[in-house]
């Protein structure tokens, strides 16, 4: 079985051990920080669905799929949806955050050929529900236990800097993401503590803004970019909090990796996070967009190592009776 992803980040390539072609549509570079651009967004949803649409066209002539898997929260959607509709292919939309309940992608997500829906958490399918998608269309996943070597858990019992607080954000640089709020509230934290140390993992389009407000800040921050999985994992096993500021999210995988290492995590109550993250139990719920409330966490964990012990505790605890990946694989 042959399978090809579309995607407008990674160069055209090959992954080796799943014989995975990667093929690379126009970059995503009109997602840059301009918060109200009516212009920006027009662009967004003219431009990037017509050159999927295209770009899925050449990859049909030349492979021929029989069945295509989407992501229902990007600008590319709508294209391949289009493209699923007049060309027959069967559809199955990936729905991980809660965009899709929002014009039009509420409208766009139904136009293929026999959709099927992909939810991720409970939340997602209520939401999917309330749009009018029945719900025998709908494959609700359970939240499933990520697989972690045992050299890499070994690592957790090592740190780097015992005078500083290691606080890691792993995820997209993008608005969506909530990265920007993230840098607000390091450095309203920063002003009343100089213990604390950010890594963040990963690229985007609000790198150079980031990179900017680093530096214009004078913050102690290092923008590690993309880094491999074992990598990521590692620099999870030395973190002291994991902050998690998206402004949607269907769960957050990274929470299940904090928790695998007994790491604390502070994210938004947004979307399906609540589902696994209690606040108070085994983690910090805050507020969206709210750079008081994420930097008073921070300072609040940073400075009590008792309550970050029991939380990463709580957390290990929380994974106790998840299905394994091998599980979930079977239910697909």
């Amino acid at each position: 079985m042959d399978i090809i992803v579309l995607t407008t980040y990674n160069r055209d390539h090959v992954e080796p051990e799943y014989n995975v072609k990667i093929l690379r549509t126009i970059p995503n570079l009109l997602e840059s920080y301009v918060p109200d651009n009516a212009a920006y967004k027009v662009l967004r949803y003219l431009i990037l669905p017509a050159t999927t649409f295209i770009s899925t066209f050449f990859i049909c002539l030349r492979y021929r799929p029989k069945l295509m898997h989407v992501h229902s929260s990007t600008s590319i959607t709508s294209g391949a949806c289009l493209f699923s509709l007049l060309f027959r292919i069967p559809v199955f939309v990936d729905v991980q955050d809660m965009f899709p309940g929002e014009f039009p992608l509420n409208r766009i997500i139904k136009i293929g050929c026999m959709p099927r829906y992909i939810a991720l958490g409970k939340k997602v399918e209520k939401m999917l529900v309330s749009i009018n998608i029945p719900n025998k269309n709908i494959l609700t996943l359970p939240i499933a236990r990520l697989p972690i070597e045992r050299k890499i858990m070994e690592t957790s019992k090592r740190k780097m800097n015992d005078r500083e607080i290691n606080i890691l954000f792993v995820g997209e640089l993008t608005k969506i993401k909530g990265i920007d709020i993230l840098l607000e509230s390091f450095k309203i934290a920063s002003n009343q503590s100089i213990n604390l140390f950010l890594k963040i993992i990963g690229d985007g389009p609000l790198h150079a803004y980031c990179k900017e407000f680093i530096c214009n800040n004078n913050l102690n921050i290092k923008l590690l970019g993309r880094l491999n999985h074992d990598k990521t994992m590692e620099e999870i096993s030395i973190s002291d909090i994991i902050v998690l500021p998206s402004r949607t999210e269907s769960f957050g995988r990274v929470i299940l990796e904090a928790f695998e290492f007994e790491k604390p995590v502070i994210a938004t109550d947004v979307g399906g996070i609540p589902e696994l993250l209690k606040n108070g139990e085994n983690g910090v719920l805050v507020n969206p967009c709210d750079p008081k409330g994420l930097a008073d966490a921070m300072l609040k964990l940073g400075k009590d190592n008792i309550l970050r012990e029991k939380l990463g505790k709580s957390g290990k605890q929380s994974l106790e009776g998840m299905l394994s990946f091998e599980d979930l694989a079977k239910k697909l």
